[in-house]
């Protein structure tokens, strides 16, 4: 199946910069118009979904596969001006990139990439309510506070290995 214009964007930008990644990304689905990452060590509930229509979230989703809630986003809804640079029409601050490529590699794939290296082993993923029953949802949380958000299945950000690992270094 042919890529679409974010997947080959993606692809050229993991190129050069999968070395900066302390949890390794790797693509768990791909489809049409839309692909998913994982991060080696990181939970598998957290996903990271990039449609081409502009959405670009990080998800949270149990065991069985429920989805509880989006946690992160980078969404860009990209614009072409007159002289052919590239703007993100929800950004104030109106900065304008020379291709489309620099405005999804500096609004989407730079960001993600800094958000995932800040996660710790202290940070913890707390799933709240019932879904479809009452207001559910996932935050971060530390591991000290998880009594006090009426957390029902909390789970370590970092898989086990990864924290063992870090331990020891």
């Amino acid at each position: 199946m042919p890529k679409n214009f974010i997947r080959r964007t993606y692809d050229d930008w993991i190129r050069r910069h999968h070395h900066r990644f302390r949890f390794a990304p790797w693509i768990a689905v791909s489809r049409k118009h839309c692909f998913t990452l994982r991060f080696a060590g990181l939970a598998p509930q957290l996903t990271f979904q990039v449609c081409q229509r502009g959405s670009a979230e990080i998800y949270i989703h149990d065991e069985k596969g429920v989805y509880w809630d989006m946690i992160g986003d980078f969404d860009v809804m990209e614009e072409r001006r007159a002289g052919g640079q590239y703007v993100c029409r929800w950004c104030e601050d109106g900065r304008a990139y020379p291709s489309r490529a620099a405005l999804w590699e500096a609004h989407v794939f730079e960001p993600m990439l800094d958000w995932i290296n800040a996660l710790n082993a202290k940070q913890w993923v707390c799933l709240y309510g019932i879904p479809e029953v009452t207001c559910w949802g996932a935050r971060l949380v530390s591991e000290q506070d998880l009594e006090q958000h009426d957390c029902v299945d909390p789970f370590p950000l970092l898989a086990e290995e990864d924290e063992e690992r870090q331990k020891t270094t």
